[in-house]
């Protein structure tokens, strides 16, 4: 159940990158068609696209690129790629990675330590 409201995460935030997406053509296209990978479960295929348009600093591709290595849907589970990229999306003002990072710090999730000062920071930036 876990593994399936992940994929459905991944799904859901790949079309929610692909309307914010204010890219180069090309870029534009590669999202679309990571969303439409997600959509046929071609995970693979999907996280391929997320982290060509994540190593160029899309926050909502980084975003992605993190639900898959949470998620595992591209047959590999690391949630400290995971976190790599949830901190890159977030810092590069991506809402969804913000508001992770702060309940990843809140909650002591992905592998962090609890950190209320931390999680306030990331509050603070969801709220402007």
């Amino acid at each position: 159940m876990k593994f399936r409201a992940a994929k459905i995460g991944v799904i859901a935030f790949g079309l929610i990158g692909l309307s914010g997406l204010a890219v180069a053509n090309d870029d534009y296209k590669d999202a679309a068609n990571a969303f439409d990978a997600s959509y046929q479960n071609d995970f693979v295929e999907a996280s391929k696209l997320w982290q060509k348009l994540a190593k160029k600093g899309i926050p909502d591709a980084q975003f992605n690129l993190g639900l898959m290595y949470h998620s595992g849907v591209a047959g590999v589970f690391n949630e400290k790629q995971a976190l790599k990229w949830y901190l890159k999306a977030a810092q590069n003002g991506s809402y969804q990675a913000q508001e992770y990072m702060a309940v990843g710090y809140r909650e002591g999730w992905f592998g962090l330590k609890k950190d209320n000062a931390k999680a306030k920071h990331w509050e603070a930036r969801l709220n402007p």
